[in-house]
């Protein structure tokens, strides 16, 4: 008889089902004494762009300036690029996301250009000063890059 409930009892343990573990709760608690996490930036508002801004590009992984220029905003949502040295203004249309600014030009001619092109840009506004991306591509053509610039700019006094 005492082998009948040995095997009894082996059944029902093998039959029942077991507990799910409970869940580790301390990968989702920060130690003591740990640094919070950084808040998100602010929002950036047409307020923080306003007013005339002088700004250089250079060619990505490159130090040289390859232009000066001045932007000026003509309401919330366009502005102007003039380079230095010039006196045609190009338009551009701007858009706000979250921190950034996604900026695109109308087909122009640059300075020392050839065929027209377009700027596509995106920017962040840090320490009072405007810095980001463009990539240039032919008007005719945008799926061709014709350069990728990194600049930055100052509000003019």
């Amino acid at each position: 008889m005492r082998r009948e409930v040995l095997l009894v009892a082996a059944i029902l343990t093998a039959c029942s089902k077991a507990e799910a573990p409970k869940a580790d709760t301390a990968a989702t608690v920060a130690p003591a004494g740990a640094p919070a996490a950084p808040p998100p930036p602010a929002a950036l508002t047409t307020a923080d762009l306003a007013g005339t801004w002088h700004g250089e590009s250079k060619m990505e992984g490159k130090d040289s300036v390859v232009a000066k220029w001045t932007i000026a905003r003509v309401s919330d949502s366009t502005g102007t690029l003039t380079y230095d040295g010039t006196k045609t203004a190009v338009p551009y249309s701007i858009k706000l996301d979250a921190d950034s600014m996604i900026a695109t030009s109308q087909p122009y001619l640059p300075p020392k250009g050839k065929a027209k092109q377009v700027f596509h840009s995106v920017g962040w506004l840090k320490d009072g000063k405007l810095s980001g991306h463009s990539t240039a591509t032919l008007a005719s053509k945008p799926d061709s890059v014709l350069g990728k610039i990194t600049w930055v700019a100052s509000k003019a006094p």
